[in-house]
């Protein structure tokens, strides 16, 4: 303590008759250090303390005489918190007190205090072991014929209470936050080597029993930190010792493979520079097993479904997906006439249907969708989809089941089909929703996220119109370290951007929901529930779910008033609005249908991340799903997680002419192409905002032509007093119904801008160190989605159907949220429908508008 060295074990002291020493009849302690020096500890009558050297004294009758319950002229080096002499509870033993550095109250004297200010990380236990009262710490065990510990998981001490951390060897009982993550030993960057352990290296035994040590890695390195800095993730850091990426998937046709092919070449060119540095695993029914053991670093050809994302019974555990699907399909039927059309029709009854026979993947979401409709002895299983069309040709079976893609002729033809076209028909029944995406393991949130945000740069690329040959045109960044700074540069280059990929390997016309969404086509959608019969485990006693339900209260963070999101009434003390009714909805699937466990907090676009970080809030809503938020963003380099988006917007300008005029023209002097007097423009924006960072290092705006404010509604309230006669916002807070809301009169040449300067896709966000409640909210939200899509409202809200993902006490989480506050159209409706007419992105996608749209961060 404070660079001294002090005893670290104390035994009972002893006079030289034999006798125990003893103060206000409690024993004294003392401890030899090095066999040079001592300490003592005792009792003064008020508190315990820790002194030096002193050990003939104490032995001696002539101490008491020197001695005073609160000054003494010896010195001392820690005292206790203050005990009650006359209770033997509180004063028979130094054990559980809290210990303080003294303060010199008189320098002649050399008398001493208690700095109460100035507490010391020390602490007493008792070396006698007893499992009642004195267990052994660590899943140590208490011998009882000695009282002494029997020490596990590497530990030492007399209670086994030193850890052993910092000695270079990774022990992952004490790997965790509260040890510092094993002092660092199970990182690559914060391990040093000791006299006793190498870092990395550990004992192994053999098949035969013969111990050895060898070299094992990093493989447990946790610490957040530590796995970002170090190539990104622990998944990065084992491919690059590997030198290949390990990438699984389904082979259907050449061409869709080779479309997947083209992805994983992305994604080796960023992490080993790489593009032809992979190897192809086609898997069948082991994916999820082959991923959970580390088979695999990625798996793609995989749909994206509730209970794959949350809990996937054969694996045991939830997945990672990318957020944006890289195909948009369905699962449909195709085959012989008139089996074909039987399959698609869920006919196996009719007199013409009597003989269906459908080959499909085993261990698919395929294959589960058509148990649910056919007779099983009407199914024929394979382990691939080549198998299923050779089953077809050789007649083994009259149907075929995939994607549109996989079962039209042009694909099943390469497999040998030679059946006659006029024979052959596809369905028009999209039985599930096939939205394909990238599958990674939940321990390594950074490598998801990685992966997620490098497809989506192939997106953003074709949005921008960046090619391979322009790929330089990409942005950087920094937030998976400098390693990776031009990783999206990288990725195009390798394989061009994603219209390139599509172009290059499908021989199909792109149409629908795979094209590019241009901001103006409908959006809102939900994913496929998949199997939500499926019983995943309950919530952990301190998971972020069971935490709110103990305090019997959600609390959401709003970012400032907004008419028709979250608008606060005094008359009343009550708040609405489109952003309460989520809350509400939330609040409805944890606490069995009551929304009234709702707790409001006010935020800023500056403090809400600390917010979410110290537990203020539970999830803030209005904001802006982006790379930085979404990888590390936090005051503690925190990532956060984003709910599906439940509003699509973008910042635009408005304000007096030519101010407004001049902001979005980026023309600031009185010389310009406008011909306007523009050199007195004041523009009014919310520090720590998207806004903010596009009017400052997107536009250049120069600073003496902002005025910064905490929060939206101050901004407003400026504008309205003439502070500043510009303003920046998303359409939805920033329209002629909120500006009259905060007292502005709108001048009759008042300008709305028409261009919209950044992607706002507004989301509920939160931290995202709790798997299980992120994926809660992203279900719920879909929820909204699925409820419209399938003309569910809160009148008929118990045809949302039940599910076991989150354990037995969550079973109605759809049809409690959506019969409080109904559907998405039900929400936007009696919100913000008169304020801003629903259109757009913001409409439902009928599984035929373009869906393919990158949120900020990649360029």
């Amino acid at each position: 303590i404070d660079g001294r060295k002090f005893a670290t074990q104390y035994n009972r002291m002893y006079n030289d008759q034999g006798q125990p020493v003893e103060i206000y009849g409690r024993p004294v302690y003392e401890g030899t250090i090095a066999d040079v020096s001592t300490n003592q500890v005792f009792f003064n009558g008020l508190r315990w303390v820790l002194t030096s050297n002193i050990g003939d004294l104490l032995r001696s009758e002539e101490f008491h005489g020197y001695w005073s319950a609160k000054w003494n002229q010896y010195t001392v080096e820690f005292y206790s918190a203050a005990v009650n002499v006359d209770s033997p509870e509180d004063a028979t033993s130094p054990e559980g007190l809290e210990w303080f550095r003294p303060l010199l109250i008189e320098r002649g004297r050399a008398v001493q205090g208690v700095d109460l200010k100035s507490s010391v990380p020390l602490g007493f236990l008792c070396a006698s072991c007893n499992d009642d009262t004195n267990p052994c710490l660590y899943d140590g065990v208490c011998r009882p014929e000695n009282s002494t510990c029997e020490c596990t998981h590497g530990s030492s001490g007399r209670l086994c209470q030193i850890p052993p951390t910092e000695n270079g060897r990774c022990d992952t009982f004490f790997n965790s936050r509260e040890f510092s993550y094993d002092g660092g030993d199970c990182c690559k960057q914060t391990c040093v080597s000791t006299n006793e352990y190498d870092c990395g290296r550990d004992t192994v035994t053999n098949a035969q029993g013969v111990e050895s040590i060898v070299f094992v890695g990093f493989d447990n390195c946790i610490d957040p930190t530590n796995a970002r800095s170090v190539s990104g993730s622990r998944t990065i850091y084992d491919i690059q010792e590997r030198g290949v990426l390990n990438c699984a998937m389904l082979f259907t046709t050449t061409w869709f493979y080779n479309f997947m092919v083209d992805q994983c070449r992305a994604m080796a060119a960023v992490v080993l520079d790489n593009p032809n540095a992979i190897q192809i695993f086609n898997f069948t029914n082991d994916r999820f097993t082959g991923l959970r053991d580390k088979q695999f670093d990625i798996v793609l050809s995989t749909d994206y479904t509730a209970n794959r994302d949350v809990y996937e019974t054969s694996a045991r555990s939830g997945f990672n997906y990318a957020t944006m699907p890289y195909y948009f399909g369905g699962f449909v039927f195709a085959g012989l006439k008139p089996f074909g059309k039987c399959a698609d029709n869920g006919d196996f009854f009719s007199v013409e249907c009597l003989d269906i026979k459908i080959c499909l993947v085993r261990g698919t979401t395929w294959f589960d969708t058509a148990s649910k409709v056919f007779p099983s002895e009407t199914i024929v299983a394979y382990n691939n989809f080549e198998s299923t069309v050779i089953g077809l040709q050789n007649n083994e079976c009259n149907v075929i089941g995939g994607t549109q893609v996989d079962v039209a002729l042009v694909s099943i033809r390469n497999y040998g089909y030679t059946g006659d076209e006029s024979n052959y028909e596809v369905g028009s029944k999209l039985y599930f929703k096939g939205f394909e995406t990238w599958l990674t393991r939940p321990d390594d949130r950074v490598w998801s996220r990685f992966t997620s945000w490098i497809f989506e740069s192939l997106v953003q690329a074709e949005e921008s119109k960046i090619t391979q040959a322009t790929s330089d045109q990409m942005g950087t960044t920094g937030v998976f370290g400098s390693e990776f700074s031009g990783m999206f540069q990288k990725a195009v280059a390798a394989v061009g951007n994603y219209g390139e990929m599509w172009e290059r390997n499908l021989p199909f016309t792109r149409s629908g929901m795979n094209l590019i969404n241009d901001g103006t086509a409908p959006a809102m959608l939900s994913y496929d529930f998949g199997r939500v019969s499926d019983v995943g485990p309950e919530p952990s006693e301190f998971s972020a779910i069971r935490t709110i339900i103990a305090r019997d209260t959600l609390k959401c963070g709003i970012n400032g008033g907004s008419l028709g999101f979250a608008e606060y009434d005094d008359g009343t003390d009550t708040w609405s609005g489109l952003e309460i009714e989520l809350c509400r909805g939330i609040a409805a699937a944890l606490f069995d249908g009551d929304v009234s466990k709702i707790t409001i907090v006010e935020v800023t676009s500056f403090n809400r991340f600390s917010k979410i970080e110290s537990g203020d809030v539970d999830i803030v809503l209005g904001a802006t799903r982006t790379l930085e938020r979404e990888v590390n963003f936090g005051v503690n380099g925190d990532a956060f997680d984003f709910s599906p988006v439940y509003f699509h917007d973008g910042m635009i300008f408005a304000g007096e002419m030519p101010h407004a005029l001049c902001a979005e023209n980026k023309e600031f002097t009185n010389v310009n192409d406008l011909g306007m007097n523009c050199s007195k423009t004041e523009i009014c924006v919310t520090r720590g905002s998207t806004w903010y960072n596009a009017v400052v290092n997107t536009l250049g705006i120069p600073e003496e032509h902002l005025i910064l404010t905490g929060n939206f509604q101050e901004s407003m309230n400026h504008h309205a007093m003439g502070h500043c006669n510009v303003i920046v916002g998303e359409t939805a807070k920033l329209n002629s119904f909120s500006l009259r809301a905060a007292g502005y009169l709108l001048p009759d040449d008042y300008y709305f801008g028409t261009q919209k300067f950044t992607k706002e896709p507004i989301c509920l966000m939160h931290r995202s160190d709790d798997e299980q409640f992120s994926d809660l909210i992203r279900w719920i939200v879909f929820g909204f989605f699925y409820a419209e899509e399938n003309e569910i409202t809160s009148v008929n809200y118990f045809d949302m159907p039940e599910t076991n993902l989150f354990g037995p006490d969550f079973t109605k989480i759809w049809q409690h949220s959506i019969r409080k506050i109904g559907n998405y159209a039900e929400i936007y409706g009696q919100s913000i429908g008169e304020a801003i007419p629903r259109a757009g992105m913001n409409l439902l996608n009928d599984l035929s508008s373009p869906q393919l749209f990158a949120a900020p961060g990649t360029i």
